[in-house]
Parts: structure tokens; C-alpha cells; sequence
């Protein structure tokens, strides 16, 4: 697709409130009646009571207003008009569909006049993690309460109260809160008044936010205890959490501030506002929630306990932090004109995120982890036909919670990082600090962007990343030689079905050869085809495309430099982001069929000596790509694999060890883990063997275990345990406090062997884990190698009905992530027409991408099994009888 031909959904077309009046002034009143435990305790909603005043431009002449609404009774309604004459409501009608209530007056508002619209309400206090929601806790006495918060991202801000709730239309916000007197209020503000009502309660005003989208509101009555720091310029930065644990916030604080300092400076503006808290919300659906001045996080990604947390939980805490801190400016000071152009908060803050932690944690590369994780999920992803552009297309409010994905998050951190690479990284600081400048406190489109960055750079951005944002994937750069000896490049699109499609991107190219590797060169790639005669010298044995893998495509070369590339890569002479390039490329294009598998599998074992965290994170990718592909419905084909994983695996493994060791780095405390987890998983008897006698010690002393080597022993336990193990390990799961021990529990219960004990384990969660928490136990089952894939997809269609009911629909990103989950390693052709027949049949609204890219990532790899499975085999045998 050209990016000429790509036209944007116009305002008329997208389901926008009519702009008859705007908004200037909101001042929100919520009562969350807390009280009702018993029927909260049943399962039951409660309500909330509420009113808003609504100070109103009036555009156009008007006695109709219309606003979004959804799940709220209006109870009264009426306009007070400059004169002070209050004119009542003479009708109200709702429309389901559209989420809005629209209002008639039996006069109308004058054009530049303003009015404020009052509302009294009643709403419902859902368990959905989404709107205005209770969460469940259990105080240290052991009584269980209810606490009240809030998710509005992106449409949910009008389950909580009626209002105008699109990005673009911007207002500033009085809060007030009536709440038991025993409870903390929190909002985006600090408190300005706190008083009792003389009915049992106090009602605490916050202070008037800055102008902002209603999605970054929040809202907060619960039970907290509090640390507190300051940043550089004085300001307070605090961690909520529950009484007994909010001392596990010194690790998230330090981050926090030392994050909003880096900030400061590289964005060049201040933080605005007077405070930052970050929360640990008990019952949270997502990773956390940005919103502005009061940041909302699932406990784990929050509390760090020094004797309890894994390496993994500590790395992912930072990140998480940084990517929030990074929306106060990205997302909330600037904020995307419509959803089409969500990247621009998501994508940013993901870039930045890692830019932040890179500058805190020098010592851990996590450029590296970028390329390993992030960048490698938006290429698998973005390699289906049913994938979405960058700038995506939307027009129903229900269709938003679908991008939030790896396309909107990691591709655009991807995209973001290959261009600022181009530009370097001192004139793209200088493009984002007056891009932010310039629509500060406003709304902002990609276009917006692209031509701030080319006015600073000088550069053809527009042209360039228009291209990379506007059409769906990314391309296939292959090289060949014709007949002259000359190097042919040819671009396509690449699809892992192995389909050739047209596709044209000007390609940020760089690359380097073996006479001085760390030359890199860059060429622009325009043209469909292009022919390089000097790109490999006579002296030179390879030649490596996409260097340190900062562009987003891939790369296929003739097979001697395959060939060469591979021995390079034995030798040492690649670097590691080149050698993790090396074995994302070439495993991919076998999957799609662009590469014998035999060539990726021949890749493979020049990595016997890696030692690099992010290689081994792919090759283990990797390794599970082929066990679902080849070992899954073959017995024989899988022992074969699991001797072949296990003898790539055992030389690091021995290095590795069992044991921490005196100022190794954070890069080999992830690997350690990760490698032996494989070992486990691949059946190697001697590591089953120790990690099995490691969880017997940790049973009898869990401190005597390091937190980064529990979940390999609970894995090794159950994988290959019965009814004892699995009772241990449920038992762990009721006693543990913290958060991430209890969904370490999670992530290996459903491990276990036997088919009808994974059954019983989804049932038991079903109905007594947190309902943010059971995607991990849905995740471990999906994971068990013992019928798992069938046990999960089974429990998928007969619990569907109970899943909608729970979360809800219209997108929401639970749901999606429980198909994607259920469907992850079914593997046969049967499997992709069984999923598409049960969905055909049923209501799944917002749903409909996530269904569709099931199926085709299920049929990719029965593809990939009928193409190479003789040839997969046949390579193996002769490995391993060499």
C-alpha cells in the first residue's frame, strides 16, 4: 500500500459527539457506597451516587445536548443559564450503541453563550477493572473490604459520570469524594478541604487540574499507608500500597524520582503538577494507568520486596515505571487528536521507557532486552495479514481496546527508535522538545510529529515515516546475486505465511562487513529493486544488513552468506544485537518458508557458546516455535527436539550454575533462570533432578531459595509431580501475601500432567483467583505440554459465556488476551477450524482482530509443519547420531 492512497477516517464518518457545545469545566461529585459489603461479597453490584456540574461553551444554537453515558441513571437534569434562570430537562433519551444520553430543553442556549448542565446519577460499581470499579482486600485482621477505583482508558470515564469523553476535547476538573471517614481519597490533585458531612462520612475537594482528556482522570477511596520522596525541584513523589506492604514502594519510589529528573531534562519542560503518587491497586486488569499526577499499578509492578522479588519482577517494576512516568508528557501534556493516533502515547512512552531505565541502569543493556522482546513481538505480530497499520483506522469506541497492542506499543517504540538512530539522538531530543512545545496542554496527530522532526532535522521525515506508519507490516529485504555478480536487493512485504506481496518502504538501511565490522554504513532504499555493487568487498567474507538491528525489516541473504554468517557468528566476530539479528531473521523466514529450516536449526548451534541474556531470550523463542510446530502432535519428532534444545542448552547451563555469584551482572540473573526452566521443560533429567530436590528445600524453607530460582523448582515440581505437588503449590498460592509470589504459583499450576488436575486447576481459579490474576493460570495450563493446548481451548468454549459476563465486551483487553492465550499453541488445521467455526457462532464485539489473528497464526505454523516437517526431522536425526 502507498502511503499517498492512505486516507485517515474523516471526524464526520467517526462516531464523534455532536460539536454543538464543548465543555470548559467539569466539578464531579462520587459517593461510592462501600458499605454494601454483603452484596459485594455475593458478586454483586453496588452503586455509587453522583452529581456534575458542567460549565458549557455553547457553538451553535442549540436546545439539544449530547453526551457519553453508559451503565448511569440520570436522575436529575437541568441548565443554569448566565442569568441564573435554571431550565429543567424536557427530555432524555439514551442510545445503547453509541454510549450517549442526549438531552432536550424546551428553549435553546444562545451561540457564545455558556450555560452549566447539572446531573445527578446513579452508577454501578462493577468488578470489570474498567470505569469507576470495587477491588477486594483483606485488612491484617483478616476482614475482607472493598476498595474504589478507577481504569477510564480509553472510553470508560462515562461509566464513572456523564461526560465528553474523547481525547480531543479537553477540560479541567474539580473533584470532590464523600467516602467512609476511615478511608484514604486520592485523585489526580492534592486535597484542598476535608470535612464530615454529619452522616458518617467525610467529603474531600481536591484541587482544579490542568486542562486534560477525561481518560487520565482518577478517582480512589480505599485504605493505604504511604513512603514518600522529593525529585531535585522539591517534588513530593509517594507510593501507596496496602498498610502492610507499602514499605516494598523504596524501589519503584527511587526509580520514580530519579526518572522524573531525567525527564525533566530531556523533554525540556517541567512535570506540572504539584504531586505524583503512584498506587498498588489489588484487583488491576492491565500493567498500570497513567493517569495524570496519580499513576495506578497492578501490585506486582510495584512492590519490591529485597528477600522475595526475582531479577525478572525487579526489571520489569523499572520499566513499567519509566513507561508511565514517560505518559505525563507523552499522552497527557500532549495528547493524540483521535485514537487512530494512539501510538503517539504508547509507542513513545514505550521508547522512552527503556531510554530511562538505559540512563538509571547502565549496567543492565536493556537496548539489548528491547530488540529481544519488544521489537521481536511487533515483528511477529506485524508479519500477519490480519495486522493494522501503525496509524490505524477508528471509528466506533468499541474497536479501541483492540490496538492496544504490539503494533501500537512496540512497533511504534520501534519506529521510533530506527529514527532517531537516523537522525541521531541529540537532534531527535531537539525535534521532541519543541514538538512538545509547540502543542503543550493541546492535541496532536502523527502528521504533527513528522513535520516538527523534519523542520528541526532538515530531513525528509514526512516522506520517509508516513511510509512506516500508514500501511500494514514491514519489508523483506532479500539479497541475491545475478548474473553479473552484482548484489540484487529486492523489498516486499514479508508475511509469515510465506505469501509474496507487493510493499514498499524507503528502508533506513545500515550495514557493515567483515573487513571493519564496526563501520556501518547506511543507504537509503527507495525502489522496489536496487542493485549495490560494492556492497561486499573482495576481501570481505559476510556481509550483515540491518546493523545492530535498529531497522524494521528483515533480511534474507544467498545461502554462503548464511553460510559465512553463521561461522561468524561461532567465532565471535558478530556482535551480540547482530547475532541476535542473525537468529530472530533466519528463524522467521524458515517459519514462513523463505528458508530452509535446516539453515535456521544449523544457526542455531553456532550459539552453543552465547552468553548474552537477549540472544538466549530469542533462541528460546525460538525453541518453543518449533517444539508447537514439530513436537506438539509427534512423539518421536518431539524427543528428538528436546535432545537437541537440551544440548544447546547444557553448555551455558554449566556455566551458569545454581548459585548466584559474587557481582555477577543483572543481564546473567535473568539468563540463570531462563536457561534452566528450559532444561526442565525439555526433559534433561540431571536439571529435573536438582530442581526438584530445590523445591523439597524450598517447601521446608522458602527462604533458603533464591527468589530468581523458585519458579524453575515449582515448575520442575509439578511438571512432573501428581496430586501432592499440585496441592503444595495451591496451598503456597493461599498463604503467600505478596503478589508476585502468588502469581508465580499461578504460572506453574497448570503444569501439572495430568489432564482432568489441569481442568481442576482452571475451575479452582476460575472461581478463587483475582480476575486480573487468572490469565496467568490460564497462561500456565496453555503452557503444559500434557494436552494443555486442548485442555485451555475446551475450558475457552464452555466458559465463553462466563468470561463475557466477567469482563465484558466491546474489546475489553482482558477478554482479548484470554483468546490469545486459549488459542496460543494450537497447531493443526483442525485446530484454526475449530476456533473460527465456535466464533463464527458467537458474540464477540471488539473481538473480531484478535479472532482473526488467532486462526492465522494457528495455520502459519500447520503450514510451516506440512512444508518442513520430513526436512525438520531428517536434520535432527542425523545432529544427533553424528
Amino acid at each position: 500500500m502507498n502511503s499517498s492512497n492512505w486516507q485517515e477516517t474523516s471526524k464526520e464518518e467517526r462516531h464523534l459527539l455532536p460539536s454543538n457545545v464543548r465543555p470548559k469545566h467539569y466539578k464531579v461529585t462520587l459517593e461510592p457506597l462501600l458499605e454494601n459489603s454483603e452484596a459485594a461479597m455475593e458478586g454483586k453490584d453496588t452503586n455509587f451516587l453522583g452529581s456534575v456540574d458542567v460549565l458549557l461553551k455553547i457553538v451553535e444554537t442549540t436546545n439539544w445536548i449530547t453526551l457519553h453515558s453508559k451503565d448511569l441513571e440520570l436522575t436529575k437534569v437541568y441548565c443554569i443559564q448566565s442569568s441564573s434562570e435554571t431550565v429543567p430537562v424536557s427530555s432524555i433519551s439514551y442510545d445503547k450503541e453509541q454510549q450517549t444520553v442526549s438531552l432536550e430543553f424546551p428553549t435553546s442556549f444562545e451561540a457564545s453563550s455558556e450555560v452549566v448542565l447539572h446531573i445527578d446519577f446513579i452508577g454501578r460499581l462493577n468488578d470489570k477493572m474498567i470505569g469507576f470499579y470495587r477491588a477486594r482486600y483483606r485488612t491484617k485482621q483478616g476482614e475482607t473490604r472493598f476498595m474504589a477505583t478507577t481504569h477510564f482508558e480509553p472510553t470508560d470515564a462515562r461509566r464513572a459520570f456523564p461526560c465528553w469523553d474523547e481525547p480531543a476535547i479537553k477540560a479541567t476538573f474539580e473533584v470532590t469524594l464523600i467516602a467512609p471517614t476511615d478511608r484514604d481519597c486520592l485523585s489526580n490533585m492534592n486535597v484542598i478541604s476535608e470535612e464530615d458531612n454529619n452522616a458518617g462520612k467525610k467529603v474531600v475537594r481536591f484541587e482544579k487540574t490542568p486542562i486534560m482528556s477525561t481518560y487520565l482522570l482518577v478517582f480512589i477511596v480505599g485504605e493505604f499507608d504511604y513512603i514518600e520522596g522529593h525529585t531535585s525541584n522539591g517534588l513530593p513523589l509517594r507510593v501507596y500500597a496496602s498498610k502492610e506492604s507499602a514499605h516494598f514502594g523504596e524501589f519503584a519510589l527511587n526509580v520514580g524520582i530519579r526518572t522524573l529528573d531525567y525527564f525533566t531534562d530531556f523533554f525540556g519542560i517541567s512535570y506540572p503538577l504539584p504531586k505524583m503518587d503512584f498506587v498498588a491497586i489489588p484487583d488491576f486488569g492491565t500493567g498500570a494507568m497513567e493517569n495524570w499526577g496519580c499513576i495506578t499499578f497492578r501490585e506486582m509492578f510495584l512492590l519490591v520486596d529485597p528477600v522475595n522479588t526475582s531479577s525478572e519482577i525487579r526489571t520489569a517494576v523499572a520499566e513499567v515505571v519509566a513507561h508511565e512516568l514517560a505518559h505525563q508528557w507523552f499522552g497527557n501534556l500532549v495528547t493524540m487528536e483521535w485514537w487512530t493516533h494512539l501510538w503517539l502515547n504508547e509507542g513513545f512512552a514505550t521508547w522512552a521507557s527503556y531510554l530511562a531505565v538505559d540512563h538509571l541502569f547502565p549496567d543492565w543493556e536493556v537496548w539489548k532486552d528491547f530488540v529481544s522482546s519488544t521489537f521481536a513481538s511487533a515483528m511477529k505480530l506485524d508479519a500477519l495479514e490480519s495486522s493494522h497499520p501503525i496509524e490505524v483506522d477508528v471509528k466506533r469506541a468499541s474497536d479501541v481496546d483492540e490496538i492496544f497492542d504490539a503494533i501500537s506499543y512496540n512497533k511504534g517504540a520501534s519506529v521510533i527508535r530506527m529514527l532517531a538512530d537516523y537522525m541521531s539522538l541529540s537532534s531527535f531530543q531537539q525535534g521532541l522538545q519543541t514538538y512538545l512545545r509547540r502543542f503543550l496542554y493541546k492535541n496532536a496527530t502523527t502528521y504533527d510529529l513528522w513535520e516538527t522532526l523534519e523542520q528541526v532535522s532538515g530531513k525528509p521525515i514526512v516522506r520517509i515515516m508516513s511510509l512506516w506508519t500508514r500501511q500494514t507490516g514491514y519489508p523483506l529485504i532479500e539479497i541475491k546475486l545475478n548474473e553479473n555478480e552484482e548484489f540484487v536487493l529486492e523489498q516486499q512485504r514479508y508475511l509469515a505465511s510465506g505469501k509474496r506481496e507487493n510493499g514498499q518502504w524507503i528502508v533506513i538501511m545500515r550495514y557493515a562487513v567483515s573487513s571493519c565490522p564496526s563501520q556501518v554504513k547506511c543507504h537509503l532504499m527507495e525502489d522496489p529493486q536496487e542493485i549495490l555493487n560494492n556492497l561486499l568487498g573482495k576481501q570481505d567474507k559476510w556481509l550483515k544488513v540491518n546493523a545492530s538491528q535498529s531497522g524494521v525489516y528483515r533480511v534474507n541473504y544467498p545461502q554462503f552468506i548464511w553460510e559465512a554468517l553463521s561461522e561468524a557468528t561461532k567465532n565471535g566476530e558478530l556482535d551480540a544485537m547482530d547475532r541476535l539479528g542473525l537468529s530472530m531473521d533466519s528463524f522467521a523466514l524458515a517459519r514462513s518458508g523463505f528458508l530452509p529450516t535446516s539453515t535456521a536449526l544449523l544457526l542455531m548451534c553456532s550459539f552453543k557458546n552465547e552468553t548474552e541474556y537477549a540472544c538466549w531470550v530469542n533462541l528460546l523463542s525460538n525453541f518453543e516455535g518449533l517444539f508447537v510446530a514439530f513436537g506438539t502432535n509427534d512423539e518421536q519428532c518431539c524427543q528428538l527436539l528436546n535432545r537437541f534444545f537440551c544440548d544447546i542448552l547444557r553448555g551455558i547451563a554449566s556455566q551458569l550454575g545454581w548459585k548466584r555469584k559474587e557481582n555477577e551482572t543483572h543481564s546473567i540473573s535473568l539468563l540463570r533462570p531462563k536457561v534452566l526452566q528450559a532444561l526442565v521443560d525439555y526433559q534433561d533429567p540431571h536439571t529435573i533432578d536438582i530442581a526438584k530436590k530445590l523445591f523439597i528445600q524450598y517447601v521446608e524453607d522458602p527462604n533458603s531459595v533464591e527468589p530468581d530460582l523458585r519458579i524453575v523448582a515449582m515448575a520442575a515440581a509439578i511438571s512432573y509431580g501428581g496430586r501432592q505437588e499440585y496441592e503444595k503449590v495451591k496451598e503456597m498460592h493461599e498463604t503467600f501475601t505478596l503478589n508476585e509470589e502468588k502469581i508465580r504459583c499461578l504460572r506453574v499450576l497448570g503444569r501439572i500432567p495430568d489432564p482432568q488436575l489441569c481442568q481442576e486447576m482452571l475451575e479452582w481459579s476460575w472461581k478463587h483467583v483475582r480476575p486480573g490474576d487468572f490469565m496467568f493460570a490460564l497462561y500456565s495450563a496453555a503452557m503444559n505440554r500434557c494436552k494443555g493446548p486442548q485442555v485451555v481451548w475446551h475450558y475457552m468454549q464452555t466458559h465463553w459465556k462466563d468470561m463475557v459476563e466477567r469482563y465484558g465486551t466491546g474489546g475489553n483487553h482482558m477478554l482479548t488476551n484470554l483468546i490469545q492465550l486459549s488459542t496460543r499453541r494450537l497447531s493443526s488445521k483442525e485446530d484454526a477450524q475449530q476456533v473460527k467455526a465456535f466464533f463464527h457462532d458467537i458474540q464477540a464485539e471488539g473481538c473480531e482482530r484478535v479472532i482473526k489473528q488467532s486462526i492465522e497464526e494457528i495455520n502459519v505454523v500447520a503450514s510451516w509443519n506440512q512444508r518442513d516437517r520430513e526436512n525438520v526431522s531428517n536434520w535432527l536425526n542425523k545432529y544427533l547420531n553424528e
